[in-house]
């Protein structure tokens, strides 16, 4: 059994606590953000309503994923292709039900997983006269975005949320505490860059900010496992995104070199 401590947004937080609880792990849910879809607003129905007017759709993130998901009376075109930045938007595909085959999906194969990874893969690489819908939320990296219009595609953007930073409660730190003061000591996990800080702002003003930077910290992006070094974190290690990966992860063994980065 492994001792986790999540930090991914509310709700989608809930859902993996849950999973891990059923395959005999202990997970304290720490949120550092939440999801709000507005997938209400009318920009962005009139925007889905009419999936045909393109060649791709690019959700960034499986909050995406998800918000397109629910939307009410999505109509799928079958020739449209979707791609992604890595396997935590392919996971959300398939909880969510998406309608869309996996051979329709194009996605990095291996790290980096991101926007600049995923365009530079055919035939997003040579883009000229592809129409592109990217659903990400209200803010994001632009540069990605440019480079497909300096390459010839017709590129519309569309919010279909937005991410509020919140706090951790003061019982979800109560919990921290707990499991800081036992052994093993928890694994943390981290999937946002600035969720780094705003974290050790509260670990800081709990006391628990050296117990915390003892532990390993899982980290899904490079950027985000840099932010952790400088911020002080000593046992770090890159794992890929999303759920399988974050398992296998867990259940390495506890004395195995690979659990910790240099």
């Amino acid at each position: 059994m492994a001792r986790v401590v999540l930090t991914q947004p509310s709700p989608r937080i809930d859902t993996l606590q849950r999973r891990l609880h059923e395959r005999g792990h202990e997970a304290l849910a720490l949120p550092l953000s939440r999801i709000v879809e507005q997938t209400d607003a009318p920009a962005v129905r009139e925007c889905l309503a009419r999936l045909d007017r393109f060649d791709w759709i690019v959700p960034v993130s499986p909050a995406a994923v998800a918000a397109l998901a629910r939307m009410p009376g999505l109509r799928w075109p079958p020739e449209l292709r979707v791609g992604v930045v890595g396997p935590g938007s392919l996971q959300a595909i398939a909880d969510c039900g998406l309608p869309v085959a996996r051979e329709r999906v194009l996605a990095p194969a291996a790290a980096p997983f991101d926007a600049d990874a995923l365009i530079g893969l055919p035939p997003l690489d040579a883009p000229r006269g592809l129409r592109i819908l990217v659903l990400r939320g209200e803010s994001g990296a632009e540069g990605w975005i440019a480079r497909l219009r300096a390459g010839g595609a017709a590129v519309q953007t569309c919010a279909l949320y937005r991410r509020e930073p919140i706090e951790p409660s003061d019982d979800a730190l109560a919990g921290l505490r707990v499991m800081l003061a036992q052994a093993p000591a928890p694994v943390f996990v981290f999937t946002q860059v600035d969720g780094v800080a705003r974290l050790d702002r509260r670990l800081e003003q709990a006391g628990l900010s050296a117990r915390a930077h003892a532990a390993v910290a899982f980290a899904v992006h490079a950027r985000i496992a840099g932010a952790l070094a400088r911020s002080g974190w000593r046992r770090v290690r890159l794992i890929e995104p999303g759920e399988p990966a974050l398992v296998a992860a867990l259940e390495c063994s506890e004395d195995s070199p690979s659990t910790e980065s240099v």
